[in-house]
């Protein structure tokens, strides 16, 4: 995809979406299209944060590294943003991103630019602040998750989200398709990869859902709250 496309691609986006057509040139003007293979590193620690990522298509892992293992952040899908920090002061990454497809398509917009158009358009600036204040709170719920709930608990919540927000209904069932590996939801959940795969089990023989490597079927997803 060129830079124009993407662009236009970027204006389906609501904190973009208030943009004038000046605004827009000078955000395109610093904007380059970037393509990753899966597995792919687009920043780690110590690098210069200067750039804010729009996804145009595939999906990233935001991560810290602790222990010889990652932590995840969060996960972002098409049309979402990351590595915004350097919109609040960060001078360099305390994070890594990852491709987590292969044939992830993000958009790099310069921070500058970004900081510039925030400065002469309040809604666009409140967008972003809306937009961070999200993030901010999905960390904290993440955070509270660990603290006050087990882990069977954290990982059937975390599957009845996927299910809301990605699944697509098939009769009275419910399709999530994902790349995600059992590793990744234990780093996600603050749990490990065994106990995910015991729940997953155990959800599959009670035949609340079915799952592979690539999709997960929900029989019926409104029962996953009492089904462990």
């Amino acid at each position: 995809m060129d830079t124009r496309n993407a662009i236009g691609v970027l204006e389906s986006s609501p904190v973009f979406a208030v943009l004038n057509e000046q605004e827009r040139s000078l955000i395109q003007a610093g904007a380059i299209v970037q393509s990753y293979k899966k597995h792919a590193v687009l920043y780690k620690p110590g690098q210069n944060a200067d750039k804010v990522y729009f996804i145009l298509k595939g999906i990233v892992k935001v991560a810290v590294h602790a222990e010889k293992k990652d932590i995840i952040k969060y996960i972002v899908r098409s049309g979402g943003l990351f590595g915004e920090s350097c919109l609040t002061g960060d001078n360099t990454r305390r994070d890594f991103a990852y491709a987590m497809d292969d044939q992830l398509e993000v958009l790099e917009l310069n921070a500058e630019s970004v900081l510039t158009v925030m400065r002469g358009n309040f809604a666009f600036a409140q967008s972003l602040l809306f937009f961070l204040g999200e993030r901010l709170r999905y960390t904290e719920n993440q955070l509270e998750n660990v603290v006050l709930k087990d882990s069977r608990s954290r990982i059937v919540e975390f599957l009845h989200q996927m299910g809301h927000e990605q699944g697509r209904q098939i009769g009275f069932e419910t399709l999530v398709k994902h790349n995600m590996t059992h590793q990744d939801i234990a780093d996600l959940t603050g749990t490990s990869r065994q106990m995910v795969t015991a729940v997953l089990n155990q959800l599959k023989r009670s035949n609340v859902l079915y799952f592979n490597r690539k999709k997960i079927l929900f029989r019926d997803l409104d029962s996953l709250p009492i089904a462990v």
